[in-house]
């Protein structure tokens, strides 16, 4: 039974996810012969990304904490939920980098820079 809930919980998170999403941001309305800018909609794109990331990587943090929580003084049980904490932390890490870096690129590339 334990090793049917975090699935569960995963795919229900992920299919919940896009409604979520989308009522954070209204859609982009573009009429018919206008330009669309690239920038823009790769910010779109990566902002959806970036807020997807975060939310996984909370969900690997709460469940670290109920792994070390619940070991009942089980030395395994407490470096496995000790390393899943970690490995969660270090994603937290390189999505925070990633988001930098892009920041920095589109600097170089456009001359102004765009916030993600």
């Amino acid at each position: 039974m334990k090793k049917v809930i975090l699935p569960v919980l995963a795919i229900s998170v992920l299919m919940i996810m896009p409604f979520l999403v989308n009522a954070a941001d209204p859609p982009l309305n573009v009429p018919a012969g206008i330009d669309v800018d690239i920038w823009v909609l790769l910010g779109n794109a990566l902002n959806w990304f970036f807020n997807i990331a975060f939310i996984i990587a909370a969900i690997f943090i709460v469940y670290a904490g109920w792994q070390y929580i619940t070991a009942g003084g089980d030395d395994e049980k407490m470096k496995s939920g000790l390393n899943t904490l970690v490995r969660a932390l270090i994603g937290v890490a390189i999505i925070l980098l990633a988001k930098g870096l892009l920041t920095i690129v589109s600097l170089f590339i456009t001359g102004t820079g765009y916030t993600f």
